[in-house]
């Protein structure tokens, strides 16, 4: 008798599940001795592995209790200490957050599902994994290694990314990923829908008795484990132009001119007349090619009392001067002030966000921590400049990409996109989210207010209005 040891979470709102990596070589690969050669030779693949064992005569828990104790991303995720290792039964409490399910003579597997605090790849990527993450590529998991000259035979040198770890519950049900024949035997994938019920169902419950203090805590720290992974990686892979480093910055990232000419394929870019666009270094070459293409461009003014933005129209501006209306300096200088009374006199068709990331797939995204961009979209929606049919997009690089990103982090004062450019394709995202209508004050605090001077004296017109 074996027994199957899948450790599952809720991922956004759907259950998850952490398998272990094996990777095997192609058959194909081996028979012929001219694939090496070729380059498409990258045949292998790497193949989801459940934890897997043989039940001990001490008992089915104690087994799981050993497949725990000798993974260290199973020790990490139940947080197993050296001295709890005699304990790891009352640690992990089986009673609350296991479930075993038996398939009676149909195989000779059970298995063992163990519910674990809502941990993404976020955290999991901090872990010291001694197995190769999973990366997901048209619904199907494929990966390329190939044979390190400088290793040996036996050992390969895997190409791969810091990536998500967490496999969707219906994604193995679905067939939608490469599985084992472990997983594939008769009876077993559909057991799999009696473990997401269970999931869901736990949630539901537990929901109610989290405090909204825990709940903030646990955003917080959601958004900065996720900000310092990206920048993290994005330093790792030298994917930063400057400045270094990179860390409580909007990435300044290779290649954002492409972003430029993939946003030139929207019909709604080439229909727009007046797009607003953030200052950051990463968007400064759109707004050069915005203002080339006859676009009038507006980027915030935060430092001037009563502005909010500046306007940059090419058909007064000379083109040499092009380049520098497109910098910081150079809209402040080249640019007309536009105050809280002049800006509902204009409709803003396209409103490009900064981001560090993104969920490619839900459009929820963090920028830097300081919500400015959300701020100033929602002065522009309560002052008639921007409305619901205003496109909302960003521009990053793929590592910024994430798409176990939970909507948790999202509130009603944070603004989802709808479309996200990267330098290598175009995004729609799947947007569900209600956008900022409206300024909450009570999440602006004292150094906002001195950052945003505009903030005071859009206050005293909300309330004269």
């Amino acid at each position: 008798m074996r027994v199957i040891v899948l450790p599952v979470c809720q991922v956004e709102l759907h259950p998850h599940v952490l398998l272990k990596y094996d990777f095997q070589i192609s058959p194909s690969s081996i028979k012929s001795p001219d694939v090496n050669k070729s380059k498409n030779a990258h045949a292998h693949e790497f193949y989801l592995t459940p934890y897997c064992s043989s039940i001990l005569s001490s008992g089915s828990i104690h087994t799981v209790c050993e497949i725990i104790k000798n993974s260290i991303v199973l020790r990490q995720l139940f947080n197993i200490q050296t001295e709890d290792e005699a304990n790891i039964e009352n640690k992990i409490d089986f009673k609350e957050h296991g479930r075993f399910i038996a398939f009676g003579p149909e195989t000779d597997i059970c298995i063992c599902a163990l519910l674990i605090p809502h941990i993404s790849s976020l955290e999991l990527n901090y872990i010291n994994q001694i197995d190769p993450p999973i990366s997901r590529q048209n619904s199907k998991i494929n990966y390329a290694h190939s044979q390190s000259p400088s290793a040996n035979k036996e050992k390969m040198s895997v190409e791969r990314d810091t990536v998500h770890l967490w496999i969707s519950l219906n994604d193995l049900c679905h067939k939608s990923i490469h599985i084992d024949h472990i997983l594939k035997q008769s009876g077993i994938l559909s057991k799999l829908s009696q473990i997401g019920s269970w999931i869901q169902s736990y949630h539901e419950n537990t929901h109610q008795s989290m405090t909204t203090t825990n709940i903030d805590t646990t955003l917080q720290l959601i958004k900065a484990r996720a900000r310092t992974l990206v920048w993290d990686i994005m330093e790792m892979k030298n994917e930063i132009l400057y400045p270094h480093p990179v860390h409580g910055r909007i990435p300044n990232f290779r290649n954002n001119p492409n972003c430029s000419t993939n946003l030139a394929q929207l019909e709604e870019f080439q229909r727009a007349r007046v797009i607003e666009i953030c200052p950051s270094l990463a968007q400064e070459h759109l707004r050069l090619f915005s203002l080339c293409q006859g676009k009038v461009v507006l980027t915030p003014a935060p430092s001037i009392d009563d502005a909010i933005c500046y306007k940059l129209d090419p058909t007064f501006l000379r083109n040499h001067d092009l380049a520098r209306a497109a910098t910081k300096s150079g809209a402040a200088a080249l640019g007309t002030i536009v105050n809280l009374t002049a800006i509902g006199n204009l409709h803003v068709d396209i409103f490009v966000v900064a981001s560090v990331i993104v969920n490619p797939i839900s459009g929820a995204r963090l920028g830097k921590g300081k919500g400015y961009g959300d701020i100033e979209y929602a002065m522009m929606y309560q002052l008639g400049a921007c409305n619901n049919k205003t496109l909302v997009v960003t521009t990053v690089h793929e590592s910024q990409l994430l798409n176990d990103l939970p909507a948790s982090v999202m509130t009603e004062h944070d603004l989802p996109v709808n479309v996200i450019i990267t330098p290598k394709r175009i995004i729609y995202t799947n947007n569900t989210f209600t956008r900022p209508h409206a300024i909450n004050w009570n999440d602006i605090d004292s150094e906002t207010m001195l950052n945003l001077p505009v903030l005071k004296e859009f206050k005293r017109i909300q309330k004269v209005i």
